[in-house]
């Protein structure tokens, strides 16, 4: 025989086995629903604490709309602005024409000259020989001239003279010393070929008449109307 049907043989011949454990069961069950039953009796016996509201009334008669505030309106018998008199208009200024000016007068007639034909600006005087700015002067000591006399730009010799001047520190030398300097400008401005013609007799003053110009280098360029590529010019440097 197998040990399950062994143990079910054994139970049936003891049923008084069992017996202490279902009363047990019985008794644990009936004191659970005895405890229950004694539980919601106490408890319904407590008072409810419930939460209290205040409420107020409130009348409607006394409830404002929120609204815009009505303008109260004008009584009849209050008395009205009067109006002002507007002034009469006055008569408009004239407006008188200015004077024709020169100007005018000239742009007038340059306006109705004929179409096509152009303004030719007057030419600028020739830059004179020994014309000086300082120190400086426009011709050396030879009978060849300063400038080219197809050269007339005084303006661009006086710019120049200015800017070879400020860069020309005399020394200190007694007498009245003159020192003749040969150079060639080409049409970027680029001074080439710096040399002495006429020395002064005294090296720091020819010395300083050639520093001036390699200080001064490069000259503004050649102005465009001047036809030539390059401008020779020989240059006085005296007390």
């Amino acid at each position: 025989m197998d040990p399950v049907s062994r143990l079910l043989s054994e139970r049936e011949r003891n049923p008084s086995a069992l017996l202490p454990f279902v009363v047990l069961a019985i008794g644990l069950h009936a004191g659970a629903a005895t405890g229950i039953w004694i539980a919601g009796r106490s408890g319904s016996t407590l008072p409810a604490h419930l939460p209290s509201v205040s409420v107020r009334l409130v009348r409607p008669e006394t409830i404002l709309p929120r609204g815009p505030r009505s303008v109260p309106a004008h009584r009849a018998d209050a008395p009205r602005p009067q109006a002002r008199p507007t002034p009469p208009p006055q008569p408009e200024p004239k407006a008188t024409e200015p004077p024709l000016t020169e100007p005018v007068r000239r742009a007038s007639e340059t306006a109705m000259a004929a179409p096509g034909a152009r303004a030719t600006p007057a030419p600028a005087p020739p830059a004179s020989e020994g014309e000086a700015s300082g120190g400086l002067s426009v011709g050396g000591g030879t009978d060849t001239p300063g400038i080219p006399s197809d050269f007339q730009f005084t303006y661009y010799v006086e710019r120049m003279l200015a800017l070879i001047e400020a860069r020309w520190y005399k020394p200190p030398v007694s007498g009245s010393p003159r020192a003749c300097v040969r150079f060639t400008i080409a049409r970027s401005g680029r001074v080439d070929g710096i040399q002495l013609e006429e020395s002064s007799g005294v090296p720091s003053y020819d010395r300083a008449a050639l520093r001036a110009l390699y200080a001064a280098n490069p000259l503004p360029p050649l102005p465009p109307a001047y036809p030539k590529s390059t401008l020779t010019v020989h240059l006085s440097f005296s007390e």
